[in-house]
């Protein structure tokens, strides 16, 4: 899928892209194809990803990876692929009350305006890291997508931080980093890939605050965006690399 894109971006199924933070967005079109992109490559070249999910569940990523041969099913039955169902988790935050015994939700900064994604954070490193605190071979953290935590009532700076620290834990670019963490470096062998909205018919500053901050820490920002000349049968948009 995409070989050429993979050409320019230096990087295939049996080398993927380590230490890297890709950035995607959209404006007036719909980016997401890159996220199963990415997704499909990693799985096929028999690496991990930790998928957290936040806009679709995990039957529509199952339904367009069997177009795209890639058996999610089997990759998450083997531990291959780590889903969270993040879509899940802040529904449940709306319409169901706390029971005992179902553990933290780590969406629970929804509803408590005091809370972080700290806990979100914990769940998303212990779905990657063994129990040392290290990553076991090239390993994808794929975010999909960080625009819905702010449209519902997160800040752009919470959002920031949260994968700022997961940046961090999986492509870090300074040893302090590693220090801090307690980190060994073999942790640059991740890289995240994370989808962020930035159409330029809506105004919604905390979107666009999330989308300045990302574009800063992203070491590659592949940008989707709609034709100026409008709909066309046969082609859609266009896709810039910065």
């Amino acid at each position: 899928m995409f070989t050429e894109l993979n050409v320019i971006l230096g990087f295939d199924h049996l080398k993927p892209p380590k230490g890297q933070f890709v950035l995607i967005s959209d404006s007036l079109t719909d980016g997401s194809f890159l996220i199963h992109h990415f997704l499909s490559l990693y799985i096929k070249g028999g690496w991990k990803v930790c998928l957290l999910a936040l806009a679709q569940s995990f039957g529509h990523y199952n339904a367009v990876g069997q177009k795209l041969g890639v058996p999610l099913t089997q990759a998450r039955e083997k531990g291959q692929l780590r889903f969270i169902d993040g879509l899940k988790c802040s529904l449940q935050m709306y319409t169901c009350a706390p029971q005992e015994g179902q553990g933290e939700n780590p969406l629970r900064a929804l509803r408590d305006k005091k809370a972080t994604l700290r806990p979100l954070y914990d769940l998303v490193k212990t779905q990657i890291c063994s129990e040392e605190g290290v990553l076991e071979g090239p390993t994808l953290l794929l975010v999909d997508d960080l625009s819905v935590l702010v449209s519902l009532g997160v800040s752009a700076k919470d959002v920031s931080d949260f994968m700022h620290y997961c940046r961090v834990l999986m492509c870090p670019t300074q040893q302090g980093y590693c220090r801090v963490l307690m980190c060994p470096t073999q942790q640059s062998q991740g890289a995240i890939v994370s989808l962020v909205h930035k159409d330029a018919d809506v105004e919604d500053e905390e979107n666009s605050t999330l989308f300045r901050h990302m574009a800063y820490h992203g070491t590659v920002h592949l940008a989707v965006e709609g034709l100026s000349s409008g709909y066309s049968r046969d082609v859609h948009g266009q896709s810039n690399l910065y």
